[in-house]
Formats: C-alpha cells, sequence, structure tokens
C-alpha cells in the first residue's frame, strides 16, 4: 500500500473536515504514545501559521498532546463554526447567482449545492434544523420557469 501523506492544516475552516479525518486515526490510537501524537500534530500543521503557532504555544511532551489538540479543536473544529462556514457559502451561491453575472447552469447549481449540504451534514447537522431556512435560500436561486416546473412536479407526486 502506498503512503499516506497528510493534508497540512493551516487553520483555514473549510480543510478542518479534512484535516481531521485524517489525524483522527492517530488521536485515536491506543497504542501510540501521546509524546508521538503531538510529534504528528506538530507535523499535520501548516508552517507559520495560527494553527502551527497554537500547537507549538505547548511544550512539546506527552501530557500537554490532549490540551493542544482541544485548543486546536475549540479554534478550528466546533459544530456551530463549521455550519455558519458551509451555511455562509451556500449565501454567497445564491448571491452570485443573483448576479448579472452569476447565472450558471441549473446542473452546476444542483452540484454546488449539494456539496454544501453534504458539507453540512458530516458535522452531525440535523436537517430539520436547518430546512426550513436552506430551502428558500437555495429556491431563490432558480428561475420562475425551475420553480414552476417542481411544483408541477410535486403536484402530480
Amino acid at each position: 500500500m502506498p503512503t499516506l501523506e497528510f493534508k497540512n492544516f493551516g487553520g483555514e475552516v473549510k480543510d478542518w473536515l479534512t484535516f481531521w479525518g485524517q489525524f483522527k486515526k492517530i488521536d485515536e490510537d491506543p497504542e501510540m504514545d501521546d509524546a508521538d501524537k503531538f510529534q504528528y500534530l506538530l507535523q499535520a500543521t501548516t508552517p507559520k501559521t495560527r494553527t502551527r503557532k497554537v500547537a507549538e504555544s505547548f511544550p512539546p511532551i506527552g501530557s500537554n498532546y490532549n490540551k493542544a489538540l482541544e485548543c486546536l479543536k475549540a479554534r478550528f473544529g466546533r459544530e456551530e463554526l463549521l455550519v455558519e462556514f458551509y451555511v455562509r457559502e451556500l449565501l454567497k451561491l445564491t448571491l452570485v447567482m443573483h448576479s448579472r453575472e452569476g447565472r450558471v447552469l441549473l446542473s452546476s447549481l444542483y452540484d454546488r449545492t449539494e456539496a454544501q449540504l453534504r458539507a453540512l451534514e458530516t458535522p452531525r447537522v440535523a436537517t430539520d434544523k436547518y430546512a426550513a431556512m436552506l430551502f428558500p435560500l437555495v429556491e431563490s436561486c432558480l428561475s420562475e420557469e425551475v420553480l414552476r416546473a417542481m411544483q408541477r412536479h410535486s403536484n402530480t407526486i
């Protein structure tokens, strides 16, 4: 098997899920010493970024590993922060769709919207919590003829 190369985390909220998806395996390894985990954590952060500075603010000893990791989680991996980011991305998409130069194909809108919604599912966001807000938001991007076609289709089901 080829070796996996970590995608370094530099502090962008959009990159947290990728980083944590990889690093979680190290974190949950019961046979690995916390001092080694700390070294992997340092290596998995991008040099000269906020994330590396936060991790390096703790002396790199085993007893500080969990403290450093919790600090990173609190700053970059909070569920509400992730939700805000992906909802903001949906808002940007609707703003682009409403601008003159922002007209995109319906299939492209679908793909981009679906990607943001999948990302919202990742931090276990309850769909019913946000459905009342997200559906009208996405619908606001659609032309009248598409909305009419959707209405006709829903009436036949």
